[in-house]
């Protein structure tokens, strides 16, 4: 066969003939410094020339290597002339391809923020520069000072956020994103996979007089503040606070109005059915007077829960004076009766010996002053101590004489 005769055949043959801006996907056949030889399936081979090549990162040419497919964008092709193609750019239009999929599937993204300006900040998605409006960055839906608004801007550079694709234009080079409505996705997400009944983990997000808000990873549930403890809780500080993990019950759920109720209390152990565990009837237990009624006064006891020291059991038969007490008094009681089914406690002061209490308040006494000795106060030490040893010397002199026979 002539050379005549193959460059008949070669023209015969059906080769696709590149456009200039079209997107073509080629093998690599030779590698140097300065240029890549690309096979596109076209009459000539692709050139990648080096002014292309110094605009793509090192860490991609590192690792190309002769048979790899690459992405080329065709810059332009010319009679009798090479057909010259541009790597930077076809890894580029891939990028827009799979933004453009992105926009269509609504899929969440997590991308790391690389700079701010006056309208929001900007992110990387691949090689292309994405942008998230001032409008659709949560964190910035209450600042309205401008200083502000660009302090909190520049705290999220360095840092990733959950986005949604919004709007794609190549032509325009237009690529925006949208943490608010990935937030609102995630949080639709979560509020269909939650159930009733469910226990999870969550963060405290705030706390406030009624209860604390937790959030359960893209919602935010309330413990109300009768449902954080088995005991009585007087503000919700006093026991949880900002930042605390905490592993809820999943109480009530309204999707419509995207509230979740949640209660602490129920993961936590059940008090009551711990206390014949720990104590019987006639143990002596310190405790502090929480309500004080009609027909008696109500006293918590270490293990969060109150008892009842009926009106017949506050008063010793041989004590000389009437006993008063209120709330927040700390008080020696003895346990008379308890039925953990029915969550009762019966207590009595009645029943505590004056030597029992004598004891007792001067083991207060000691522990008061060691702890005045321990925060470097001596005066406070002093009065705590003579206050305490005087109830106990009052203790000891309400007792008969023959008590101690």
């Amino acid at each position: 066969m002539t050379e005549m005769d193959f460059a008949a055949l070669l023209n015969e043959y059906p080769y696709h003939q590149p456009e200039r801006g079209e997107l073509l996907r080629g093998e690599v056949l030779w590698i140097n410094k300065d240029s890549i030889l690309v096979d596109v399936g076209a009459k000539r081979d692709a050139v990648i020339p080096g002014s292309d090549l110094s605009r793509v990162e090192e860490s991609y040419l590192a690792n190309l290597k002769v048979g790899d497919a690459v992405p080329v964008y065709v810059l332009r092709q010319e009679q009798d002339e090479e057909l010259r193609v541009s790597l930077r750019r076809g890894l580029e239009e891939e990028d827009w391809i799979r933004a453009t999929e992105l926009l269509e599937s609504q899929e969440i993204v997590e991308l790391e923020v690389t700079g701010h300006n006056k309208g929001g900040v900007l992110v990387r998605y691949g090689r292309l520069e994405g942008f998230i409006p001032n409008s659709q960055i949560p964190a910035l839906k209450f600042v309205r000072n401008p200083e502000e608004r660009t302090r909190r801007k520049e705290e999220l550079v360095g840092t990733t956020l959950k986005l949604k694709a919004i709007e794609v234009d190549r032509r325009r080079r237009r690529l925006v994103f949208s943490a608010k409505a990935a937030e609102e996705a995630l949080r639709e997400k979560r509020l269909q996979e939650l159930s009733v009944g469910d226990v999870v983990r969550g963060r405290v997000e705030n706390v406030t007089d009624f209860g604390a808000f937790v959030d359960l990873g893209g919602v935010t549930g309330l413990i109300h503040v009768s449902k954080l403890d088995w005991q009585r809780v007087e503000h919700p500080g006093d026991v949880l606070k900002p930042g605390d993990e905490v592993e809820v019950l999943v109480e009530k759920i309204d999707r419509k109005r995207e509230r979740i109720s949640l209660n602490r209390q129920a993961v936590l152990p059940n008090p009551w059915k711990l206390l014949p565990t720990l104590y019987q009837p006639g143990d002596l237990l310190e405790g502090e007077v929480t309500n004080v009624v009609d027909f008696g006064i109500f006293v918590r006891i270490p293990l969060g829960i109150e008892g009842l020291v009926h009106n017949s059991e506050i008063q010793r038969p041989d004590s000389q004076e009437f006993r008063v007490v209120q709330p927040g008094d700390v008080v020696l009681v003895r346990i008379t009766d308890m039925d953990p089914e029915r969550e009762r406690l019966g207590l009595s002061m009645r029943k505590v010996t004056p030597e029992e209490e004598a004891r007792w308040l001067a083991q207060r006494a000691t522990a008061q002053a060691e702890s005045a000795a321990a925060a470097g106060s001596n005066e406070p030490e002093a009065t705590a101590q003579d206050e305490a040893t005087d109830e106990a010397d009052e203790a000891a002199s309400n007792e008969p004489a023959d008590a101690g026979r």
